[in-house]
């Protein structure tokens, strides 16, 4: 009996262990984009058995200004796709108003600031980003900073990009910018297969790992065949494969990064590419078997996309295959029922398994040493503290988030990095609960304000829960009759939030 069961922890471990994509007849693996996704979008993604993420991380929001660093989102959703086991692959464009280029040459933005933004975030996540998806449908002009679409200026960018990840995290994989299916040749946009070649004539060939592609079907099934509607549909896709064959890159898979169908458009002339939501449905499932069946090269399909709340009126509504209460829609329900869902749920929940079995509670790191977050009565304070968290004064609450495995029923110690002023009343959260002791310790020092401060303090048992925790810090400076003559109001920073498990 005993080795029976041994030989059935084998099998399930080697499952957990093969690739998503070892059985050919799954076709390829199923991924979703999502747009600025919190804990239950990736909860459900995960549960449904998508296996990929791809997600913007906007150049402008992570670096608003040259050498200001803001990581507090890209580093939790990093975080959150490794608990629930999904491979993320983030697109870096839209770039800061400082970064525009100011030559002719055809490039919206600086090569060299794009090239060290893109190494820095390959730094950063090295090992845990597992592909890095180089710009937006270059060759349409609104993608394109506005000016006409320029091959030869793409491929200068990919360069550059592509070196400074392989420098950074040369196991990540560099994937070419999805391209818009188009067939205008003129300043405001270039047909995607003539913009392919000239990325080819221009030496993009040892440039990427993956040739990425938007083959949106419009209105159309997935079947209508090549050539149909002046060749706006699925079929297009295999156009840009024998591009690749022709230069020699047969070896290399393509991944579609964005597929969808719309079932609302909020602008009249495009009315016409809405379909039902039963065909959004059936037309999604039916690219993935057309690939299995026609197109071994096609390596991931990424659905357009998981998103809930979005303002009225914005056109990535209707791709969404949620609704805004987080309700599944047809095209989810339809996506999760695919072969290739079912085995990535199965390979997921052994994984979890097996991980219950060898890993034991570890500590979490909720926040980077070089992400403070300050809170205060005022905007502008001392030059070596940080932007206020809010924007504006009065700025007296952050919330965070994070995730642990195992957290078991005994107490854990919270450790943290504070610059304040010396008011008593900042107060630690999580999940709702008070830490001990109740208030911030403080760290009295001469230059209390200019000094980073080692405190701990104690997570009550239970308090933990596996899986997705919240941590609150509340600023709150004294009443002014209790005030000490000299700080008249508060002001907090903190950085390095840690979480130790019991001993």
């Amino acid at each position: 009996m005993m080795k029976r069961a041994n030989l059935i922890i084998l099998m399930l471990a080697v499952i957990a262990l093969l690739p998503a994509s070892s059985p050919v007849r799954l076709g390829p693996d199923c991924g979703i984009h999502t747009i600025h996704p919190d804990d239950r979008i990736l909860s459900l993604v995960a549960k449904a058995g998508f296996n990929w993420v791809i997600q913007v991380f906007s150049w402008q929001e992570i670096e608003p200004a040259p050498g200001e660093y803001f990581w507090e989102y890209p580093d939790w959703l990093v975080s959150a796709c490794h608990y629930y086991g999904l491979h993320l692959g983030v697109r870096l464009d839209h770039p800061p108003q400082w970064a525009l280029s100011q030559s002719d040459e055809g490039v919206p933005v600086d090569i060299a600031a794009y090239a060290r933004f893109v190494g820095m975030v390959a730094q950063r996540y090295r090992g845990r980003v597992d592909a890095y998806i180089i710009w937006n449908e270059p060759n349409l002009a609104q993608e394109w900073g506005g000016l006409p679409p320029n091959p030869t200026g793409y491929v200068e960018l990919l360069k550059a990009a592509y070196q400074a990840v392989k420098e950074a995290d040369p196991e990540a994989l560099v994937v070419s910018a999805g391209l818009a299916p188009t067939n205008h040749l003129d300043q405001t946009a270039m047909d995607d297969r003539v913009f392919l070649r000239e990325m080819y004539a221009a030496g993009a060939k040892p440039f990427f790992d993956v040739l990425g592609t938007h083959p949106y079907g419009f209105a159309y099934p997935p079947d209508d065949p090549p050539g149909a509607h002046d060749g706006l549909n699925l079929a297009r896709l295999a156009d840009l494969r024998r591009i690749m064959v022709e230069n020699g890159d047969a070896h290399k898979p393509v991944w579609a990064t964005e597929l969808g169908w719309t079932i609302a458009s909020p602008r009249p002339d495009l009315a016409w590419l809405e379909v039902s939501e039963e065909q959004q449905a059936a037309y999604l499932v039916g690219a993935f078997r057309k690939a299995r069946q026609e197109w071994p090269w096609l390596k991931l399909i990424v659905v357009w996309n998981a998103s809930v709340g979005l303002p009225a009126g914005d056109e990535k509504q209707g791709y969404s295959i949620l609704n805004d209460d987080y309700s599944p829609r047809q095209a989810f329900k339809a996506l999760t029922a695919m072969p290739v869902a079912r085995w990535n749920r199965l390979r997921r929940s052994v994984w979890k398994w097996w991980l219950s079995l060898t890993h034991g509670p570890g500590p979490v790191q909720v926040t980077a040493p070089d992400v403070p977050v300050r809170l205060g009565d005022v905007a502008t304070f001392y030059p070596h503290w940080a932007r206020l968290h809010c924007g504006k004064p009065p700025c007296h609450r952050w919330e965070g988030a994070f995730y642990v495995r195992k957290p078991g029923s005994g107490p854990w110690m919270l450790k943290m990095e504070i610059m304040q002023v010396e008011e008593w009343g900042n107060k630690v959260f999580i999940n709702g609960h008070p830490l001990k002791p109740p208030v911030i310790p403080l760290r009295a020092k001469p230059d209390y304000v200019s000094v980073w401060s080692v405190v701990e303090m104690e997570v009550p048992p239970g308090v933990l829960r596996e899986g997705f925790n919240t941590i609150e810090v509340r600023d709150s400076p004294r009443p002014p009759v209790y005030q000490n003559g000299y700080a008249r109001f508060e002001s907090t920073q903190f950085r390095y939030i840690q979480l130790s498990p019991p001993r």
